[in-house]
């Protein structure tokens, strides 16, 4: 009994780190939508984008997305809006920047993220599971339709409109609503 215990829990953590690995298109993907969500929420008057649609994306931790997110963000720059990405630690400015991806799926280290930044008009974006329903604003998660995993999104609403942010219903529409 002990036996089928332990060995089914190796499969299961096997399953779990195989879940953490991404593949290029889920990379392209998630950081293709984290660059162009800038161009569908709006943040308070006085805070967030400026006029120049100056973009400051954080990453708190490591992740494969981060490569991805640099070379777009150069890209977006070269076509005349200023965007740069930037790795941060718990210790960072969090407030400082107006998109954090928080690449972390440990609860406690979120309670503690989220605490730092509460208030801040700061759109927070994940991939960890169920992170949305803990507070984060927007999260990605993967779903099988017709036989193939599907890159989807979560989108909390309320956490959203606390820090006075506003989606596009056109995003909405897309969205998982929490």
């Amino acid at each position: 009994m002990i036996r089928a215990a332990i060995i089914g829990a190796c499969l299961l953590l096997s399953t779990l780190s195989q879940a953490n690995t991404l593949t290029a298109e889920e990379i392209d993907y998630k950081a293709d939508f984290i660059i162009k969500i800038v161009d569908y929420v709006t943040w308070p008057a006085g805070s967030g984008v400026n006029g120049q649609g100056d973009v400051s994306i954080a990453v708190l931790g490591d992740s494969p997305l981060i490569p991805k997110l640099k070379e777009l963000a150069a890209a977006r720059t070269q076509a005349g809006s200023k965007m740069s990405v930037t790795t941060v630690t718990l210790e960072s400015d969090l407030a400082a920047h107006q998109i954090l991806f928080i690449a972390t799926e440990d609860k406690t280290e979120l309670a503690t993220i989220l605490k730092k930044i509460q208030n801040a008009p700061v759109l927070t974006v994940s991939d960890a599971y169920y992170f949305a329903r803990y507070g984060v604003m927007v999260n990605f998660f993967s779903e099988e339709v017709e036989g193939k995993p599907k890159i989807k999104f979560e989108v909390n609403q309320m956490t959203l409109g606390m820090v006075g942010l506003k989606m596009s219903s056109k995003l909405l529409k897309l969205a998982t609503l929490i």
